[in-house]
């Protein structure tokens, strides 16, 4: 009974361990293929089932993801559905997060001729 235990076991962290080693792999692919990829995709992999999650800004770019993580050896499937892709509304111009304010929004410091 204890050696089927520790065959039982054995066989999990076998799989514990292959599992980390694909998803390293696969986020490195992400990373070195575009940068932004791999800081925005999250990725899991559950017995060689890869599990993608985040936001992209494209569908080029879902479709690339998808393609990098399936590239990888000992991927079995790969899963998108929390995967998600930016919509902009029309009439609306997407920004960066950390972009700055247009000149027009920004308030005058008082070093720029204020009324002194």
């Amino acid at each position: 009974m204890k050696l089927h235990s520790l065959q039982h076991y054995s066989h999990n962290l076998e799989l514990a361990v292959h599992d980390t080693w694909i998803t390293a792999k696969v986020k490195s692919a992400l990373s070195i293929a575009e940068p932004s990829l791999g800081l925005h995709i999250n990725v899991k992999t559950y017995a060689g089932k890869v599990v993608l999650s985040g936001r992209v800004n494209t569908h080029r770019q879902c479709d690339q993801a998808i393609a990098l993580a399936r590239a990888v050896h000992g991927v079995a499937d790969v899963d998108t559905s929390d995967l998600q892709t930016h919509v902009f509304m029309p009439g609306s111009f997407p920004e960066a997060p950390n972009a700055e304010e247009s000149a027009e929004k920004r308030p005058q410091s008082s070093s720029q001729g204020g009324d002194k």
